[in-house]
């Protein structure tokens, strides 16, 4: 059966940098989501109790992406899926990931989670309504740069670039791993070394290119 994805906005109810460790919803009960679906209290408890040793936690539902696994998983809290998950900060990527959800979060942004799964019922009487999952895989998303970056794609002024700046210092002050930091700080140069005159200024269609390639190289779609 192909797996299918559904995102949930999280919001993230504790974030432990000290462990790696990341407590947040990763789908809610009895609330029509987008996909125009509900999931029915309890959908998720047979899947969770006979595979939780075997799931796996992504970047952007990336077999390849792994960045974690799930330290528990609550099927049975009464607003929705509960998780708590461990990051690998052991590895570039699941150290990166985990300090981007610090990043959103501490900017007040919403928290992109979505699972992998399959439908195995759903309810006879209302169609919308799934009675049991199969949870295959959670995975953590990086299309919170869709909010925070949007101007990357239709930067009209230096003040976006002065924002996209302001974003890039508050990267460069979280410790992610040397090789972000790296790309960080000759993002940093490329956009605020002063010109030697107007023939050397970074112009705005320049601006975008390098907006553009940072957020590709973080799987910003």
């Amino acid at each position: 059966m192909e797996q299918m994805q559904k995102k949930f906005l999280s919001e993230i109810k504790d974030l432990d940098p000290t462990k790696g460790v990341v407590e947040a919803y990763a789908n809610a009960y009895n609330n029509e989501d987008s996909d125009g679906d509900i999931s029915a209290y309890g959908s998720f408890v047979k899947t969770v109790s006979e595979n939780i040793r075997k799931l796996r936690v992504y970047k952007n539902h990336d077999r390849k992406l792994m960045i974690g696994v799930p330290k528990e998983i609550d099927a049975y809290d009464t607003y929705g899926l509960k998780t708590v998950t461990q990051f690998n900060m052991n590895t570039e990527l699941g150290k990166d990931m985990f300090y981007d959800v610090k990043l959103t979060t501490d900017n007040n942004q919403d928290a992109d989670l979505s699972i992998g799964y399959s439908v195995v019922q759903r309810d006879t009487k209302n169609s919308k309504i799934i009675k049991e999952y199969n949870l295959k895989e959670y995975s953590f998303l990086t299309s919170w740069g869709s909010n925070s970056l949007a101007f990357a794609t239709g930067i009209k002024s230096v003040n976006n670039s002065k924002e996209f700046i302001e974003l890039l210092t508050k990267m460069y002050n979280i410790p992610y791993s040397d090789a972000r930091l790296i790309q960080v700080e000759d993002i940093l140069k490329s956009l605020t070394l002063e010109p030697l005159d107007d023939t050397h200024k970074v112009e705005p269609i320049e601006q975008i290119n390098i907006i553009k390639s940072f957020t590709q190289s973080l799987n910003i779609k």
